[in-house]
């Protein structure tokens, strides 16, 4: 792929919302040398969203990076994202949601992260909240502010061991460790028809890049601003999300079961010949997803002995095609 690095947005009905996402992108400082673009992926508007984002980006007349506008009819960021991708041309990518108001350094720093060293991964940053209207934040948000993408997502730059996702909003990463982590493995948030969508699709994938050895990187120079909405600070919609990280869970449960058990975990000899005493235990006094549960768990310490499931089976071929 050529050398650069491209900005994917991916909107559904975002007219309102692109004037200041683009806006941020077209005050961007990006040196002489360095080639990037914007593809926007239109997720099935109504609301003439490729016009008038084609309009707003006319008007900044940004001569180094053209935007390129491509349509997905199947509803979802990960349909839209994953339309996106395979159309871009450069080397590295950043996802821009399109409420995502960019700091002026932040595609030329996101490049030179992900550059410097190619144990990264991806890379992300912290986000500040902005309001419709400048309202006041609920006195919940505080505690709710991560499942919006918003906050710091580390103490400090450099790598985060103790976290094994980044957010979505303004993730960096590799555009080729992308398409290939999904191209004999599809997302095991989608069924087979396509009806089954499950949020946390990012938090997947950077799981799945962390179990193929690769580094997450947080710096606290890679800023934004999160545009939210008065709809959006409704508990209605907060219980929503929350409840769709929930149901996520039992897919990424197994993703970090595999992190913790796998080959490259972190449990050395003596834990691992414990915990091979004390599960089959654990396993015949447990029922349900308990015992579902120490099966998984089973099926990485002994694995001659008991025979994975599905699923298990999936993130065990993921971690070996490295």
């Amino acid at each position: 792929m050529e050398k650069g690095i491209t900005v994917i947005i991916c909107t559904y009905n975002g007219a309102s919302r692109l004037s200041e996402t683009l806006n941020h992108l077209a005050a961007q400082s990006i040196p002489e040398n360095l080639a990037w673009e914007i593809i926007l992926v239109d997720n099935a508007s109504t609301d003439g969203t490729s016009a008038i984002a084609t309009e707003i980006w006319g008007k900044h007349n940004v001569k180094d990076a053209s935007l390129n506008i491509i349509n997905e009819t199947t509803p979802g960021k990960l349909f839209a994202f994953r339309k996106g991708i395979t159309h871009a041309k450069y080397e590295y990518f950043i996802i821009c949601d399109d409420d995502n108001w960019l700091s002026p350094d932040y595609v030329n720093l996101a490049f030179s992260i992900l550059d410097k060293d190619p144990k990264i991964g991806a890379a992300g940053g912290k986000a500040i909240a902005v309001t419709e209207g400048g309202a006041e934040l609920p006195e919940w948000f505080e505690e709710a502010k991560e499942g919006y993408a918003v906050g710091e997502q580390a103490k400090n730059t450099g790598f985060d061991t103790r976290r094994d996702s980044l957010w979505g909003a303004g993730l960096a990463s590799r555009t080729q460790l992308y398409l290939d982590t999904y191209k004999t493995f599809p997302s095991l948030l989608i069924n087979d028809d396509n009806k089954k969508i499950l949020t946390a699709e990012d938090t997947e994938y950077c799981l799945r890049i962390v179990l193929k050895g690769y580094k997450l990187y947080y710096d606290s120079n890679l800023s934004l601003k999160h545009y939210i909405t008065a709809g959006r600070l409704t508990l209605d919609y907060k219980n929503n999300l929350y409840n769709n990280f929930i149901n996520a869970n039992s897919i990424m449960e197994d993703y970090y079961l595999a992190l913790k058990f796998g080959p490259n975990g972190p449990l050395n000899l003596f834990n691992k010949i414990r915990l091979t005493i004390i599960t089959p235990i654990r396993y015949i006094f447990s029922s349900g997803k308990k015992q579902s549960k120490q099966r998984k768990i089973l099926s990485y310490l002994l694995p001659s002995v008991i025979k994975p499931d599905s699923i298990t089976s999936q993130i065990k071929a993921l971690m070996k095609n490295k």
